[in-house]
Formats: structure tokens, C-alpha cells, sequence
């Protein structure tokens, strides 16, 4: 009797190892997480990021992190197709203007919470301006970024221009002719039809404040309007920027333009956190400031995320993406691995670090000190809207194909635009 005691006590024993074991194994796998991470860019940014996330991965053997990335073209698309079928990575990477689209979806992404983050290393108007929806605020910017304006010194030189030229509006134009009255074959600027939206933007900016209110109004009159295309007609007419024919090739590439890379276009609208790709290897570039009206109601110049991070409501591991987006805007190793893959850091902390290893460039941060003294108000969520993006692009094509006058090309971007907004 007691021998078949002791004989169950030994069973159960072993029993309770068993299952002891296999609990420990079960807690062990529930620690294991694997978090999807999702952006887009070129080499310049896959690389870092990969890195990044491999070095995390090995002080925190427990998370496995894995990249979905690619190209601009798509990303909307695909992470919109994502959203609704409940399938987005578990961190995200979002343009700015998608914010807020994206967030009356619903309960799209996490509140970011200042006990999960240092939000004292952020500029507070700036997470309040950019990041927030409803109040809340719903993601970091991963970079601060500003417009910019690059000239080629030595085109300008050459073609008997100061390089060191104040621009106006209209010396735009009265020293930038010069460039192709000398050399047909180049311009003051080769701006795609892309580019030349952005400067319609600033040039209204100045003249109404912006061109859609957060009213959800159209912000400038028809006689406005006509008054800012007048204006960019001379830019075709007098040979200050090539024809959209050879330019339209190249829309939302303008670096990959031919006549960029060979010298033959001494300026480009760009955005600083791009600014190093599309100088590449051209030599005689610096930065210049935007050329502003007497009596400017806003400079129009802007200021705004690189890109804005984000983590997905519906992450089961929403813990760990908090904790490896910490990684990334906190954690020095973290800072100096990105650099300026996402333009330049948003945090105190991560510009001074880049700044004391000397991975951000002179020009980088002169380009991101004028861009700030100049920047303008934030545009309204309604004029960031993709869909009132898409309408102005639309109608500057059309004017700039020479299909519409200046004051056809005002009439029917108002109208447009109205009949747009009234849609959303």
C-alpha cells in the first residue's frame, strides 16, 4: 500500500514537472513577438532603418522586427487597402496630410501618451500643428521638415548672375531670363508640374493666406487667382522654366530630370530632408531663402513632418512597438544608425547627436535654419486633403499645357475646388 503511494506521488511529481515545463515553455513563446514595421523611401533610408531594427533586435533577443518597405508610388494605396481589411503593419509610417484622412476612418492608430514617451524633446506647437486629430495626439514626426530653395552658384555665375542674388518674384524673372536668353538649351528652373503647384501654394499663400481655409472654403478670389497664374505665365513665356512637355517626364522626380543632373536648371523647390539625394553629386549647390511679398499675409513657406510614425490600434504588441519607437527617437545608438534617413531629428536630443558625430551637413542644417525663420502657418487638413491635392494638380497641368488663360486656369481651379470640398 504505501509502495503505491509512493509510486503516485513519483507520477504525480513527474506530472507536475511536465506541466510546469510546459507552462514555462507556453509564458516563454507568448514573451516572443514579431513586429511588422512598414515605410517607404530609397536605399538611403531601407538601409538604416534594417539596421536599426537588427541592432534592436539584438539587445532584445524576445522581438523579432520585421520591414515592409518599397517605393512612394503604391504606399497610399496599399496601406489604405491595409487599414480597412485590418492587416497594417504594427508601426507605420504616414505622410502628414494622410493624418487626418486616415484617423476619421476610426480608431485607426494608438494615442501617443507622454507616459510612453519624452514629449519635452518635441517642439509642442509643432506635435500640436502636425500630429494631433480631434485633440489627440496620434503619432511623431520622425524628421523636421522645411521647404528649401537650392541654386547652382556656378549656372548662375556663368550666366552673369550674382550668385549670392536676394530672390524676389520679380528678379525671378528679370535676373532668371538671363539663364536661357544665353543658353537655350538651360533655365532658371527646369520645375515639374508638381513643382510648380508648390509655388502656386506659396505665391497664393502670400497674396489670400492659403488657398483652402479650415473653414473648408476656398481662402482666394478668382481675381487672385488670376493675378498669381498671370504671373507664373511669365515664367513659361520668358524661358524661366522649361515647357512641361520636357518637365512632365519627371513629375515628383524632378532630380532624375537629365538637364538637373547635367547642370543645366540653376534652382529646384525642394524639401530639406530630400535635398541631399536629389543633389547627388552636383557640385556649386547652396541653399537660398524663398522669395516673399510686400505686404505677405503668409509666407507660405512650410514646415512639417518628414514623415509621422505611427502605431496601429489593432497591434496585438502594442507595447513593444512603443518600445522600439522609443528606441528609435531616444536611444543614442538608435539615433546615430537612422541619421538623417528621415530628414533631420525632430528631438533635442537627436539633433545634438547627430550634430556632435558631424552626420548632419552644414548645408542641411543652414537649410533647416532659413526654412524656420521663414515658415508660414500650416496649411488646413482641407488643403492638405489628397483628393483637393489631385484638383489644383489638375488644373496647373492644364494651364501649364498652355490649354487654359490665366483667368480660365483661376475660374476653374475655384470651381473645382469648390465642387471637390463639397464632395468631402
Amino acid at each position: 500500500m504505501k509502495k503505491s503511494v509512493v509510486a503516485l506521488l513519483v507520477v504525480l511529481l513527474a506530472m507536475s514537472s511536465v506541466f510546469a515545463s510546459g507552462a514555462k515553455e507556453s509564458s516563454k513563446e507568448a514573451d516572443n513577438v514579431t513586429l511588422r514595421v512598414s515605410w517607404w523611401g530609397g536605399d538611403s533610408r531601407h538601409t538604416p532603418t534594417l539596421q536599426a531594427m537588427d541592432a534592436y533586435s539584438k539587445k532584445n533577443p524576445n522581438v523579432k522586427l520585421e520591414g515592409e518597405y518599397g517605393g512612394w508610388d503604391g504606399y497610399y494605396q496599399k496601406l489604405v487597402t491595409q487599414v480597412a481589411g485590418g492587416t497594417a503593419a504594427d508601426i507605420i509610417q504616414i505622410d502628414q496630410p494622410w493624418l487626418n484622412e486616415l484617423c476619421s476612418k476610426g480608431d485607426v492608430f494608438a494615442e501617443i501618451s507622454a507616459t510612453d514617451f519624452d514629449l519635452t524633446q518635441f517642439d509642442a506647437d509643432f506635435l500640436k500643428n502636425y500630429c494631433t486629430y480631434n485633440g489627440k495626439l496620434m503619432g511623431l514626426p520622425s524628421g523636421t521638415n522645411v521647404n528649401t530653395f537650392i541654386v547652382d552658384t556656378k549656372l548662375l555665375s556663368d550666366s552673369g548672375i550674382d550668385p549670392n542674388t536676394v530672390w524676389t518674384w520679380e528678379n525671378i524673372i528679370s535676373e532668371g531670363k538671363k539663364i536661357h536668353q544665353k543658353d537655350p538649351s538651360k533655365y532658371f528652373s527646369s520645375a515639374t508640374p508638381d513643382i510648380l503647384r508648390f509655388w502656386f501654394e506659396v505665391y497664393i499663400a502670400q497674396l489670400a493666406g492659403e488657398v483652402v481655409g479650415n473653414n473648408k472654403r476656398v481662402a482666394f478670389t478668382e481675381e487672385q487667382g488670376t493675378m498669381a497664374f498671370t504671373y507664373f505665365k511669365r515664367w513659361f513665356d520668358e524661358g524661366i522654366v522649361a515647357p512641361f512637355s520636357q518637365t512632365s517626364l519627371f513629375y515628383q522626380k524632378f532630380q532624375e530630370n537629365p538637364d538637373w543632373i547635367k547642370g543645366n536648371t540653376a534652382s529646384a523647390w525642394d524639401w530639406v530632408s530630400s535635398m541631399g539625394k536629389d543633389i547627388g553629386t552636383k557640385q556649386n549647390i547652396e541653399t537660398r531663402q524663398f522669395p516673399v511679398m510686400a505686404g505677405a499675409k503668409n509666407s507660405g513657406v512650410l514646415m512639417r513632418p518628414s514623415q509621422i510614425l505611427v502605431v496601429n490600434n489593432n497591434s496585438k504588441n502594442k507595447k513593444e512597438a512603443i518600445k522600439f519607437l522609443n528606441y528609435m527617437f531616444y536611444d543614442n545608438e538608435g539615433i546615430i544608425t537612422l541619421g538623417t534617413s528621415r530628414g533631420i531629428p525632430s528631438t533635442v536630443i537627436g539633433r545634438k547627436s547627430l550634430a556632435e558625430k558631424g552626420l548632419i551637413s552644414k548645408m542641411e542644417e543652414k537649410a533647416t535654419n532659413e526654412g524656420t525663420l521663414q515658415a508660414g502657418n500650416p496649411q488646413s487638413v482641407w488643403q492638405m486633403n489628397s483628393e483637393v491635392i489631385q484638383t489644383m494638380q489638375d488644373v496647373i497641368d492644364e494651364f501649364g499645357f498652355g490649354k487654359l488663360t490665366p483667368q480660365q486656369a483661376s475660374a476653374k481651379m475655384i470651381q473645382s475646388l469648390n465642387a471637390t470640398l463639397a464632395s468631402l
